[in-house]
């Protein structure tokens, strides 16, 4: 606990008849940013300080933290008798949530449960149909009144999980499969903070256990997909809900520094840890995108993925039509998927497929109650190859 004797509030500053305008200690806070000001010190405080004054305040120190190079300084000198002449300091700093990154020690502890696994049958491969399985807006930590908040998510998703597996077997026995690919769509994880005024308030997990739920899940629909001895291809796209924001906008690079994308890394880093379980468990350079949008050649059709939230007028086909006259990496795709808009849309009249996924959280209030719209949960997969049908896609299913 910091020693705030060094506080000058007694006879130095008492005779003054009044405190320096706009100055006065206090601290302002809005859930996402902030300031804090101090009383008159002697000299400049210390980290211990500034974490006395936000408790003082009735903020938890270990969730508010001073923002690095914002402390701002204001001198007064005050007559404190017998000629002596004392200068006083008041400090101002800005404040915000403490950001909590993931540490190594997390990703050791879930190598070392892989590793104890043991190897599946061997893979078969064939050519011309892929099962793709789209992983949109999970928004793990985010509550609502109706859907839920992160136990209902995971109660939900292991049902939609036993489908899939159910669903993936049928199709396999059928016509063989010659992968499955699991496609991130954004927005898996929820944030914490700077997309809608009440976030702070209502989500029931902080950003290290989102992003630690997500990547759980993911080595959980792989290790339910193992047994079907199938190539299994990761991939992603990054979503608006991971970016890295300060003041509602993405303060550094917009498309890759991305939860939703380093949650799909650190899966990458446990299946490559273990090869003799996860030989044929790929994440292809490139996989992971480094753009807002990804295009992957899936059993020879062209397919391109984006979360969406780029799209800001008009429809995603005048989108598409927009980066075709651009010559963007989706220009020549056969196949568009997008999610974002957490409803299910399909359409074909522009001569190619574009999908539009439906999301897998607990929906939205505000949406409906400003709407009066809504859309069921759950989970988009679709068949895409040369040897699907003369579109190029078939067995299209929301699970």
């Amino acid at each position: 606990m910091a020693d705030l004797s060094e506080f000058a509030d007694d006879q130095a500053w008492r005779g003054k008849s009044s405190l320096p305008k706009g100055w006065e200690p206090s601290l302002d806070w809005r859930g996402d940013r902030g300031t804090v000001t101090t009383g008159p010190l002697t000299h400049e405080p210390d980290d211990a300080i500034w974490a006395n004054l936000i408790a003082d305040w009735g903020l938890d120190p270990s969730q508010v933290q001073v923002v690095a190079g914002s402390v701002q300084v204001r001198a007064w000198d005050v007559n404190v008798g017998g000629g002596q002449i004392e200068r006083l300091k008041y400090y101002r700093a800005s404040i915000e949530p403490t950001v909590k990154t993931e540490d190594q020690a997390d990703i050791d502890e879930l190598l070392r449960i892989v590793e104890k696994r043991k190897p599946t049958k061997p893979v078969t491969v064939t050519e011309g149909r892929s099962l793709v399985v789209l992983l949109s807006d999970w928004q793990v930590g985010k509550c609502e009144p109706k859907g839920g908040g992160t136990p209902e998510f995971l109660e939900r998703l292991g049902h939609t999980i036993d489908r899939l597996v159910d669903h993936a077997k049928r199709l396999h026995k059928h016509t063989p499969l010659e992968q499955i690919v699991l496609v991130g769509m954004g927005d898996l994880v929820e944030g914490c903070a700077e997309f809608y005024s009440n976030q702070t308030w209502s989500v029931d997990a902080d950003r290290r256990t989102q992003s630690r739920i997500v990547r759980h899940q993911l080595l959980a629909i792989v290790e339910r997909l193992l047994p079907l001895g199938v190539v299994i291809q990761l991939a992603a796209v990054p979503g608006n809900h991971g970016e890295n924001r300060r003041g509602g906008k993405a303060f550094t690079n917009i498309a890759t520094d991305n939860d939703d994308l380093a949650v799909f890394e650190q899966v990458a880093e446990i299946l490559a840890a273990n090869p003799e379980r996860y030989g044929h468990v790929h994440v292809p350079l490139g996989a992971i995108a480094d753009d807002l949008t990804l295009t992957l050649d899936i059993s020879g059709v062209p397919v391109s993925f984006a979360h969406g939230h780029q799209i800001t007028r008009g429809t995603a086909e005048n989108w598409w039509k927009g980066q075709a006259l651009g010559r963007t990496g989706v220009a020549d795709a056969q196949v568009l998927i997008t999610a974002h808009k957490h409803n299910f849309q399909a359409s074909e009249q522009t001569g190619r497929f574009w999908v539009q996924c439906p999301a897998l959280d607990g929906g939205s209030e505000w949406w409906t109650s400003t709407t009066g719209q809504s859309s069921p949960a759950g989970m988009l997969s679709l068949v895409i190859g040369n040897a699907a049908s003369r579109r190029g896609w078939s067995d299209l299913v929301i699970l």
